[in-house]
């Protein structure tokens, strides 16, 4: 727009805070210094604060009490529309006084965060994930927002105990497998092992956007967009390319779409991998109804190249070339009691294994051999390379879309001559978090910028193959 000559300039245009009391909101725009907004993809609500600089007793006048409804509006260069912030205070902190003056920090978050810690889910849940998690939503929290979700391959039936609702889906997430996900069980190849193979992958995100909530699977969120394993429901974006430029560098990069700061906070951590069974987990089943005893070992290695995936690795470069004896042993045993008949009734068996004799089971049947180690390896393949970036402010990206980025080679300067960019930690990231920080104390406008959480589960570019496990 014309009247931003930067793209990180915004104009903070209201900030109403409406009393408990019920009297008109209060425009408090000119005590604040900033105002950071944050989505997660591991958040089921939004969150925020407001940097106040107080001398006229803001805090006491009206008074703050907590649960007050705040609407912030922000005119930036990334929309024609400004964009509006309804959210609710929950906490007070950090105050000091100086000069007379009193500076404090305004925790906000989604009403429906307050809704939840009031409310507890009493009946029993019974049917498809997505459509539990739409009813808790409605009926329970009673959001109108709009709700973007995919299915779970599996129905589910369960008594919440009085927990959360945002508990329960929580919950629900984790055993939600794609309803696109290929899963096989076989026998050992290994004829002095008692130990099946289980194959197949599984774990689901729930989380709230500036868009509206979202129940999607991992793979959906990884998938291109003409993938199969891609939701047609859900609601995201490819932004980019983001490209790093060195200081004082005089290329005609677009200013909208450079990189400041890049920070890789977690790459390898081997021993977390193994403790938790990224690459291999034994699962062992006892069916307290039948007395069956079973084992099943999940190898991630097998499963990989059915998943979706960020970056250009292959299945067999998961590992490391002189590691890759670590995914043929599994190293983490989960035990877990199966039960197939607290919500069957028939003569019949319920179990779904036709081995068992089941060969009309209920829908409900005890499903954790084929989401357990699924979505905890699936969960733990996407902290393969994680990384934040500081880019000019763009309020238009949200929590759970992708972004493509461009690294500068930190190789000798003749081989960067040849390829200018990180071919390894460059390429298609998705974004966990984003922070959008408005701070108005810098320059004539403010500055507005956007700092992004990224992960991946792969290294390197899609049009090349990585070089992670095969040198």
């Amino acid at each position: 727009m014309e009247k931003f000559r930067s793209n990180t300039d915004f104009i903070l245009t209201s900030v109403k805070i409406t009393p408990n009391s019920g009297k008109p909101p209060v425009e408090v725009k000119g005590t604040i210094n900033s105002f950071n907004y944050v989505e997660n993809v591991t958040f089921p609500f939004l969150s925020a604060t407001l940097e106040v600089v107080d001398s006229g007793g803001l805090l006491t006048g009206l008074p703050i009490q907590g649960g007050e409804k705040v609407e912030i509006t922000v005119q930036t260069s990334s929309g024609e529309e400004p964009y509006v912030y309804m959210m609710s205070i929950w906490t007070v902190g950090n105050r000091f006084v100086r000069q007379q003056k009193q500076a404090y920090t305004i925790g906000l978050v989604s009403t429906q965060a307050l809704m939840n810690e009031a409310t507890r889910v009493n009946k029993p849940l019974s049917g498809n994930p997505e459509s539990i998690v739409i009813d808790l939503l409605r009926n329970t929290i009673k959001t109108n927002k709009t709700v973007y979700s995919e299915p779970s391959k599996f129905e589910t039936k369960m008594i919440p105990n009085r927990r959360r609702p945002f508990d329960v889906i929580a919950t629900l997430a984790t055993k939600s497998v794609s309803p696109q996900t290929n899963y096989s069980s076989t026998n050992s190849p290994n004829s002095n092992e008692s130990s099946q193979q289980v194959k197949g992958s599984g774990g689901f995100f729930f989380w709230e956007s500036r868009r509206g909530y979202n129940f999607f699977a991992v793979d959906s969120l990884c998938a291109d967009d003409n993938s199969k394993l891609k939701s047609k429901k859900l609601e995201s974006q490819s932004w980019g390319p983001y490209v790093e430029k060195l200081a004082n560098q005089g290329d005609s990069s677009d200013e909208r779409f450079v990189i400041y700061e890049s920070v890789f906070t977690s790459e390898i951590n081997m021993l977390q991998s193994l403790r938790k069974g990224k690459f291999s987990s034994l699962m062992v089943f006892f069916n307290h109804s039948t007395g069956q005893y079973e084992e099943y070992v999940y190898k991630i290695k097998d499963s990989y190249d059915n998943m979706a995936h960020l970056g250009g690795q292959e299945g067999l470069t998961l590992i490391p070339t002189n590691q890759i004896e670590l995914s043929d042993y599994p190293t983490r045993i989960m035990s877990v009691f199966l039960d197939h008949e607290t919500w069957y009734n028939e003569a019949k068996p319920a179990s779904p294994e036709p081995k068992d004799g089941g060969t009309d089971p209920t829908k409900f049947a005890d499903w954790q051999k084929y989401y357990m180690a699924q979505s905890l390896a699936r969960y733990q393949l996407l902290k393969n390379q994680n990384c934040t970036i500081v880019i000019p402010g763009n309020a238009e990206i949200c929590a759970g879309d992708k972004i493509d980025i461009r690294l500068i080679s930190k190789l000798a300067a003749a081989e960067a001559k040849k390829e200018p960019y990180d071919t390894e930690s460059s390429g298609i990231y998705l974004i966990s978090e984003v922070t959008h920080t408005y701070d108005t104390t810098t320059g004539s406008n403010g500055r507005f910028t956007t700092t992004l959480k990224l992960m991946r589960d792969s290294y390197g570019l899609k049009d090349r193959p990585s070089n992670h496990g095969t040198k």
